[in-house]
């Protein structure tokens, strides 16, 4: 019979297991999380591209470009001291006019100006005298004979290198298209890069005698993201069928005196070629800015350069911008490393980058580089965390990430190349997570299978009883007075969960625990009639007749408390020895005696050997209730009967929930030698003497006594703080005048 319940439960166990160990190990789940994060990196949608985008920005905070010495570009400011000493922009062109010609005159090599200058100078003196009202006819003649500013401004253009900023425009309302005719025509290495760039329906020029005069123009529209964070700028744009080019591109072009190349090939644009030299952009046309810090030393203030008072080594062979950093102007931008910059800067850091070829770059071949990761990542956890369990393999995982993150800091600093490795990580750590929960949630099924199947295991008493009599194999019982216990591990849900990724440690430890337990009851002639995952339920006096039943049943109690205190020094070992955290277990013990039904319960098909009474139920009562008595060992009134000399304390009155019928309950502390100690001595006429006074209403002097309970021995403190409770809310809504100090428990 044994051998055959043994076989059911290994079958009970295995069965599943065999076809479902794929399934089970969460292999399939993870399969699931890894598609979907490979095609959610395929598609690649505005949230993901965004988190990528600050993850970057965190590498050029950490890392920011050091410009080098000497810098080839400067800014002339047109700033708040510029505004306050010449007047209020938009300035009489004629003053900028100055500017170029002190600025060529002191070498420099080019100037672009991030402004546009759409519309004709309204202060040039033929404007002026047809907005001033009274003027006479001779005066507005005389006036009309003077230069323009824009003449003399475009007198100036054409005597040095400038390249005159423009903007494309998303709408064709508002825009001129001035000079689009005469924006350079780009050569082509590869296919057309027509159809990669973006491509806007107008343009907003320059008038015509300015645009006449300069040597270039290119735009000063900048691609922002949606946080306004500038960190790609396209070299050109097209508009409608012209390709247009930045400001800093155009600079360049006009500085080297050569001609720009556009390379492609079949995906797209490869880069730029400016006097030989490539510079990489991706498929768009689109080079990533490495910024290095803002440095106000670039920018000199255009006062200084009208008024000629700056110094020529400042200006001499640089490239020179002119923009704006007044706030008045609202020219500002943000970049990764600073918010709140003047727009001029962003051209300048472009500018920089080109120059020294020191932008970053983000090949379109790193994207499948990094799909791969995410792919080969994913699958070696899949296939490895169900084999090699979760401990090992978050190694592996972490080892993983040091070398995926460390080649990623290493590309960057050395190579400039953007490689993203979050996603990769993030996806591996969530496949990592669901087959660790899975192979959590596969141990907790496969305990409760475990539950179950102990169902049939046979007490050795039982099994020696049924061999002597197989004609007992019948369903029925008989009527007899046993003594019960119920035993089971406080707080274990908490124990469990630092065994999540332990499961097989988890199960050694309730063996370790129930062995010897169930020892100590097997040891005085108990009988085990299950176990219900950390707990055990036994009784005495059956299948074998034992009259000390009682007295067997206390000493099994009373000895597993040592037992449990050896089993605890032993984990505390090895806690320590494995550098975790140690968490003793503490047992709670309900004994209660009583006249029960024990025999072969159940079906016709299916019976075990059990109990079934009133008696059995409230020793699992009593078993819930040390917990809020503070006591291991809690026995019911017929228990303690039996138990003379035996060292107890009463400790309550109380009606167990679901009972109408109240029962005395006693603490059990030790044997008939413990009565000897005086400690005990002392703590029983504490209680005795606290529970005279609560049964005759006395609160005070009670509360009193519970103070007293505390100082005298810690060991009572939860008793005393479970009646200073009940006492309290006495007080506030006080028993009805018949009570008989019976307490009615609400929870089990």
């Amino acid at each position: 019979m044994a051998s055959e319940a043994t076989t059911q439960v290994f079958d009970v166990i295995t069965r599943p297991a065999k076809w479902l160990f794929f399934a089970g190990s969460g292999r399939f789940s993870a399969i699931l999380v890894l598609l979907a994060a490979l095609l959610l990196q395929i598609y690649d949608p505005p949230f993901l591209s965004n988190f990528r985008d600050r993850v970057f920005d965190y590498y050029q905070q950490s890392l920011p470009r050091i410009a080098t010495e000497p810098r080839p570009v400067v800014v002339i400011d047109i700033d708040e001291n510029s505004l306050l000493n010449l007047g209020q922009w938009p300035w009489p062109r004629s003053y900028l006019a100055q500017l170029v010609t002190n600025a060529t005159q002191k070498g420099a090599a080019v100037i672009g100006f991030d402004i546009l200058f759409a519309e004709a100078d309204r202060l040039s003196p033929d404007k002026v005298s047809q907005s001033i009202p009274g003027l006479s006819d001779e005066l507005k003649a005389q006036l009309a004979t003077l230069p323009s500013f824009d003449h003399i401004f475009a007198t100036e253009i054409a005597a040095s290198r400038v390249v005159l900023g423009i903007s494309v425009s998303p709408e064709i309302d508002g825009a001129n298209n001035y000079g689009m005719d005469r924006v350079p025509s780009f050569a082509a290495l590869g296919k057309d890069p027509k159809p990669f760039l973006k491509t806007f329906p107008a343009l907003i020029g320059n008038i015509e005698i300015l645009d006449k005069a300069a040597a270039g123009r290119g735009m000063v529209s900048l691609d922002q993201d949606f946080d306004g964070i500038v960190r790609r700028v396209p070299l050109a744009n097209k508009v409608g069928d012209k390709i247009i080019p930045t400001l800093a591109l155009d600079m360049l072009r006009v500085a080297t005196g050569r001609n720009v190349v556009i390379q492609t090939n079949d995906n797209g644009i490869v880069g730029f070629k400016i006097a030989g030299t490539l510079v990489p952009t991706d498929t768009k046309g689109r080079i990533w800015i490495k910024y290095s810090e803002f440095d106000p030393e670039q920018y000199i203030s255009a006062l200084d350069v009208i008024n000629d008072t700056v110094d020529p080594a400042r200006l001499a062979g640089k490239m020179v911008l002119v923009g704006t950093s007044a706030t008045g102007l609202k020219d500002l931008r943000a970049s990764p490393l600073t918010s709140n910059l003047p727009g001029v800067e962003m051209h300048l850091q472009l500018l920089e980058n080109i120059w020294t070829q020191s932008y970053m770059f983000r090949p379109e071949y790193v994207a499948l580089f990094e799909w791969i990761g995410t792919l080969l990542t994913g699958l070696t956890l899949i296939i490895l965390v169900p084999l090699a369990g979760a401990r090992m393999t978050l190694g592996l995982l972490l080892l993983v990430g040091t070398i995926a993150v460390s080649s990623s800091a290493y590309f960057f600093i050395y190579h400039s190349v953007l490689i993203d490795v979050t996603y990769t990580l993030f996806a591996s750590t969530l496949i990592y997570i669901t087959l660790v929960y899975a192979t959590y949630l596969s141990t907790e099924q496969e305990r409760t299978r475990i539950r179950t199947a102990f169902a049939l295991y046979l007490s050795p008493e039982l099994v020696n009883r049924l061999s002597a009599s197989p004609e007992s194999l019948v369903l029925g019982g008989e009527e007899k007075e046993m003594t019960f216990l119920f035993c089971d591990i406080r707080g274990f849900t908490l124990i469990s969960e630092s065994y999540k990724n332990d499961p097989q440690g988890l199960t050694h430890l309730i063996n370790r625990f129930l062995t010897p337990m169930t020892g100590e009851i097997l040891d005085r002639n108990g009988t085990i009639d299950k176990y219900m995952g950390d707990s055990i339920m036994a009784f005495w006096n059956a299948p074998i007749d034992n009259p000390m039943h009682p007295k067997d049943a206390a000493d099994t109690a009373l000895q597993m408390i040592p037992q449990l205190s050896k089993l605890n020094a032993e984990l505390k070992i090895e806690a320590v020895a494995e550098d975790r955290i140690f968490k003793p277990l503490r047992v709670g013990i309900g004994l209660n005696t009583g006249s029960c039904i024990v025999g072969n319960l159940g079906s016709e098909q299916r019976f075990d050997y059990s109990v079934l009474g009133d008696p059995v139920n409230l020793a699992s009562r009593l078993e819930g209730q040390t917990k809020d008595y503070g006591f291991s060992i809690i026995i019911g009134e017929n228990t303690a009967q039996s138990l003379g000399g035996y060292a107890m304390i009463e400790l309550d009155l109380i009606a167990v929930k679901g009972k109408q019928d109240a029962v005395r309950i006693f603490g059990l502390l030790g044997d008939q030698e413990h009565c000897d100690n005086q400690k005990f001595a002392d703590a029983k006429k504490l209680i005795d003497e606290f529970l005279g006074l609560y049964r005759t209403r006395q609160w005070v002097e009670a509360l009193e006594l519970t103070k007293a309970m505390q100082e005298s021995n810690p060991r009572l403190s939860t008793f005393a703080e479970m009646y200073k409770t009940r006492i309290d809310e006495f007080i506030l809504s006080p028993p009805p005048a018949d009570w008989d100090g019976v307490y009615r428990a609400t929870k089990k």
